[in-house]
């Protein structure tokens, strides 16, 4: 268990609350799947912010108002949380009764925590779960299933949830779950939209979500979500998720498609943001479309924005012709290392496989070696020259000509045409002199 749980359980016993206490939801759940134990869930029997305020200030730990109106604390201290939530109803029973899943219907009393804590044995700790709706055999045979019809309708954002957590434990769907589903598809729209984000961050980020959105779309919630869906043709459809497939495929098989440069793709990859984000432009490669969708969803300006430019450059490679090392060089400058998601953002909706025969893998075999092996190194000497520069050896006055010397100084630099100050200086003086002579 956490330092941070060990140290609530010691203010628990202090202050008389550990009898009315538990450990709840995904902490049980990691627990029995014999996952570490690093934040914790905690109900409690009383005033969850009051409570969750003094722990914090007894053990010198940020305190932190989740939800007011549903009284969730959250106390983080040295990398490590835990939540805490006024339990629903009058016993632990009512608040289980009340939650998503039945694999998070589950509860430990803090007591059984407090009685051994760090040395207690996790099987002991097994054997004190609560368990009313038989969670333990749902999670032991990998079955998603609802706590109650009820409780989906009323947090309509449940609904989603049960996908999530199908998705991050590759659980399958009980069938009669999956039933209501369908019937309450269209009460989705309720949630704010920026709880829905989360959801589907969880989803997308998994690293097979084409099964999981394939049920979605079955069980009738995909289109609910994103209603731009239905407005392609069955045939540009089936084309998008077959887009969708292979670019978890190529994300999973890195080394076959950037043979030598895995390392650096996959650490580019590591900013989930960018995952999440190649992910979603695959589903809406429609510029407008995709504009709309990633407003509503409220993503950031960085992600907007990242979305914009796959679903705007798609054609850019493929229209390269004889791979010219000018235009590769402009394309490098302008995207820089988002150049790997544009290059993988292709590759899927090309739906190009890394033994195909054909142009495409070879160009982009020949950009990523050019971006590593002669690009990055040129542009790591950059800047040759500035602005100070061309006033003092030149006698110029800041005016927009100073930002095209510039830009056509570094340009030249990276397609290695220059490679020193004093032949940036020597270029500069030409462009100067070819002005004054057409001035």
């Amino acid at each position: 268990m956490s330092t941070l749980l060990n140290l609530f359980c010691d203010f628990a016993v202090a202050g008389q609350l550990v009898d009315d206490a538990f450990i709840v939801g995904g902490t049980v759940r990691d627990l029995l799947l014999d996952r570490h134990i690093k934040d914790a869930d905690i109900v409690v029997k009383g005033d969850a912010e009051k409570i969750g305020r003094s722990f914090a200030d007894t053990i010198g730990a940020t305190f932190v108002l989740l939800d007011r109106d549903f009284g969730i604390a959250r106390i983080a201290r040295q990398n490590e949380f835990i939540d805490i939530c006024t339990m629903h109803g009058s016993a632990i029973l009512d608040d289980l009764a009340n939650r998503d899943l039945t694999i998070n219907s589950m509860a430990i009393p803090l007591s059984k925590v407090e009685s051994g804590h760090s040395k207690a044995r996790r099987e002991e700790l097994k054997e004190s779960i609560i368990d009313p709706f038989s969670g333990r055999h749902d999670l032991k045979y990998k079955i998603i299933r609802m706590v109650s019809e009820e409780n989906l309708v009323n947090d309509p954002l449940r609904l989603l949830r049960i996908y999530r957590f199908a998705a991050e434990l590759n659980f399958g769907i009980e069938l009669h779950t999956a039933s209501v589903v369908s019937e309450h598809a269209s009460l989705i729209s309720r949630p704010a939209v920026e709880r829905i984000t989360e959801e589907l961050r969880h989803i997308v980020l998994t690293a097979s979500s084409y099964s999981t959105i394939k049920q979605m779309e079955k069980d009738g919630l995909l289109f609910y979500l994103f209603p731009e869906l239905t407005e392609l043709a069955p045939d540009t459809w089936q084309q998008t998720r077959q887009a969708y497939d292979y670019v978890e495929h190529i994300l999973k098989n890195i080394p076959l498609y950037f043979s030598g440069r895995s390392d650096t793709v996959r650490e580019y990859l590591a900013d989930e943001s960018r995952t999440f984000c190649l992910k979603l432009s695959i589903l809406f490669q429609n510029s407008i479309t995709a504009e709309k969708v990633v407003s509503r969803l409220k993503l950031s300006r960085r992600e907007r924005e990242f979305v914009r430019m796959m679903d705007a450059n798609n054609n850019v490679i493929t229209a390269l012709g004889n791979n010219l090392k000018p235009a590769i060089t402009g394309i490098l400058r302008e995207f820089g290392d988002d150049i790997y998601a544009l290059l993988i953002y292709i590759l899927s909706i090309g739906r190009v496989c890394q033994l195909s025969e054909g142009t495409f893998i070879t160009q982009a075999e020949e950009i990523v070696a050019i971006y590593h092996d002669e690009f990055i190194p040129r542009r790591s000497k950059l800047p040759f020259i500035d602005g100070n520069d061309l006033m003092s050896e030149f006698g110029l006055s800041p005016s927009p000509f100073f930002k095209d010397i510039l830009s056509a100084i570094e340009l030249l630099a990276l397609e290695g045409r220059i490679a020193s100050r004093a032949e940036a200086l020597l270029e500069a003086g030409r462009m100067v002199r070819k002005k004054d002579i057409g001035g």
